[in-house]
């Protein structure tokens, strides 16, 4: 078997296990979307958008900061939570800071893994900048991280972590999925320029504390994940 066609497998295994990792869980995470709907009723998600978890007691004390996929999906999978309390998630635009709580859990669901934090918002507008690359022919034997680097100005790689000038980590997507273990990020160091479409790479236009921006890589003939409409939300504080 070639060696590219053994790795395209391989990459096709990780987005799989994504998917899967997604789904598995033994506590309680928040996952939701971010989205809106224009006057026209047509739904529109937030990609690359940060979100912050804190209890409603101290919304200012941030618990975990997560970042959406290319389909406005927050996950907080990993950030242990007591669901009997109340919490707040906030994401910060443009026009303006809002907030939404998530109401406590009454009496035991019955199950473990995600609790559903969909947040409408009143419409899309322009909270990042983004810059696209499209890998050339003289790429294809070149390592997707350092051409990922190589375009941001000032930027560093160690290991599957690239940060900026100010040492801020860059959140990693593979076709629009984050990359959430080391077993998925040490999988971007075989991969080339050859395998993919391009690579978007965003920051947000109110800076952060927490993370530099985004990075997402598209592979090459690999199938976008379907929107489920949204028809619920959170209640905006």
């Amino acid at each position: 078997m070639k060696p590219l066609t053994t790795l395209l497998i391989a990459v096709s295994m990780l987005l799989s296990s994504l998917a899967l990792y997604a789904q598995r869980s033994t506590e309680f995470f928040y996952l939701g979307n971010v989205y809106c709907k224009t006057k026209a009723g047509v739904e529109q998600r937030f990609p690359y958008l940060p979100v912050y978890l804190s209890c409603q007691d101290k919304p200012n004390d941030i618990i975990a900061v997560t970042v959406t996929n290319a389909n406005g999906e927050a996950s907080f999978k990993g950030v242990p939570i007591d669901p009997y309390k109340d919490h707040i998630l906030t994401v910060h635009l443009p026009s303006g800071t809002y907030r939404f709580r998530r109401i406590p859990i009454d009496k035991n669901p019955g199950f473990t893994g995600h609790i559903s934090t969909h947040i409408r918002l009143d419409a899309l507008e322009k909270y990042l900048t983004s810059l696209t690359i499209v890998p050339k022919k003289a790429d294809a034997d070149k390592m997707i991280l350092d051409l990922a680097t190589s375009a941001i100005k000032g930027a560093q790689r160690k290991g599957t972590t690239i940060s900026d000038a100010d040492g801020l980590s860059y959140k990693l997507f593979v076709s629009g999925r984050m990359v959430q273990t080391k077993k998925q990020a040490d999988v971007l160091l075989q991969m080339t320029g050859a395998m993919l479409d391009k690579i978007v790479i965003t920051h947000p236009l109110q800076a952060n504390d927490y993370f530099a921006g985004s990075i997402d890589f598209f592979v090459r003939d690999f199938p976008v994940e379907k929107l489920v409409p949204m028809d619920f939300s959170l209640e905006r504080l």
